[in-house]
């Protein structure tokens, strides 16, 4: 079977690939290994999709820090607010959350993965499921063979969005990474960013389950101080939830190469200062004099997490009254509460990260048509090269810019000279 574009992977790039593509004309066909397509995009924003976030393109640049500038042109092609007027103009309309991430009004990821098939069938794309693709062969007439294990695709264009090596249950298990190596690409080391990490110290264990919705997170790596802020959980064997997740992206690269342990403080209460905090405890225990300490701490924090601070002031075994509590032990409480101190050994697996860090080398893409500098013809979308970004919707932007960008340009490649 002969196509102009053909696109591996059938994910949120690959979708937003594929339309952009088949829009200008061109027959075009996803080949998705999966018996349907979208399953990352499914559980994104647990079931939600967080599809974007509100801000500037500067803003955006701003926040994909070492791949913003490459990204600065799709962002530009295919905007934050030009993607949530592609799903308002097809039936979906969006909203905006008080932190300024975007989800669908619907919160159902399955209605983002609707639009995008529709909208694609409506411009006749051809899915083609259940085909893992095994080699991607150029031609002496400049045209591809794509290979599967039961049949080939002949092609005048390629757009890899095979996604990065995270989530593999969803089909994202680095394939791209074989074939842009094929053709001689760079790859710089898949890492797991956006992911829970695993603690020196074992009692967080005790609190699993347990989030607190505000959180403020800071360490320093090699004399520069990271602070990131948002909700929390407590894990099995450390910490979790997008203020780690935050964190996770601006320390995997030193937590892959260094053998130490990183130092970090938690703030549990970033809404007050030590003055504000010590104030309020003070009122607490004036109001609850014969109350155990921990009945004013469970006004700012979850119970199980209260309990716990105010076991690292007190005797085992003796509580201590809110009305009898030493100046001593309220300023240790105060402090224990703002800079909680605790030591990431490592980062979870990749296999469990949200995203990868890693994957080709931007280099060697031209970031104005998403086109190989290497192999004229083949495109790249998505996860599967060397960009990311913070949790907020700011992933799923780089797969609708870069997709659009790319079904675009392949579509452009394609066009008799």
């Amino acid at each position: 079977m002969k196509y102009d574009v053909c696109i591996i992977g059938g994910g949120a790039a690959g979708l937003m690939a594929a339309i952009f593509a088949a829009q200008n004309g061109d027959r075009t066909a996803v080949i998705e290994k999966n018996t349907v397509v979208g399953r990352k995009l499914l559980k994104t924003g647990r079931g939600r999709c967080n599809l974007t976030h509100t801000g500037t393109i500067d803003d955006f640049v701003r926040e994909y820090d070492f791949c913003g500038r490459f990204l600065k042109h799709g962002l530009h092609e295919f905007s934050p607010e030009a993607v949530r007027q592609f799903f308002a103009q097809r039936g979906l309309a969006t909203k905006v959350e008080k932190d300024g991430c975007v989800f669908p009004l619907t919160d159902r990821a399955a209605d983002v993965s609707r639009v995008l098939v529709d909208a694609a069938r409506r411009n006749m794309v051809q899915f083609i499921y259940g085909r893992t693709v095994k080699s991607i062969e150029k031609q002496s007439d400049n045209t591809f063979i794509l290979k599967t294990t039961s049949d080939q695709y002949e092609c005048t264009a390629v757009i890899l969005a095979t996604g990065g090596a995270s989530w593999p249950r969803t089909g994202s298990t680095g394939d791209g990474y074989r074939f842009a190596k094929a053709v001689g690409h760079t790859l710089i080391e898949p890492k797991a960013a956006l992911a829970a990490v695993s603690t020196v110290e074992t009692w967080p264990s005790r609190l699993q389950g347990v989030g607190i919705p505000k959180v403020r997170v800071s360490t320093v790596l090699e004399d520069k101080k990271i602070q990131t802020t948002g909700p929390l959980m407590f894990t099995d064997d450390g910490l979790g939830g997008p203020v780690i997740f935050d964190l996770s992206r601006a320390i995997t690269d030193y937590l892959y190469e260094s053998p130490q342990p990183l130092p970090i403080k938690l703030d549990l209460c970033p809404s007050r200062d030590f003055q504000q905090l010590e104030t309020f405890i003070l009122d607490g225990c004036a109001a609850h004099p014969k109350q155990e300490i921990a009945r004013v701490v469970t006004d700012l924090l979850p119970r199980a997490a209260a309990l716990y601070v105010v076991e690292q002031i007190q005797p085992a075994g003796h509580p201590v009254l809110a009305g009898q509590l030493p100046k001593e032990s309220r300023r240790e409480l105060i402090y224990f509460i703002k800079e909680m101190p605790l030591t990431i050994r490592a980062i979870r697996p990749l296999a469990e990260a949200t995203i990868t860090r890693g994957g080709v080398s931007l280099d060697e893409i031209e970031p104005t048509t998403m086109q190989s500098r290497l192999c004229a013809g083949l495109f790249f979308a998505g996860e599967v090269i060397n960009a990311d970004g913070p949790c907020g919707g700011y992933n799923l932007q780089i797969a609708w810019s870069t997709g659009a960008l790319a079904g675009k340009s392949a579509a452009l490649f394609c066009k008799p000279k």
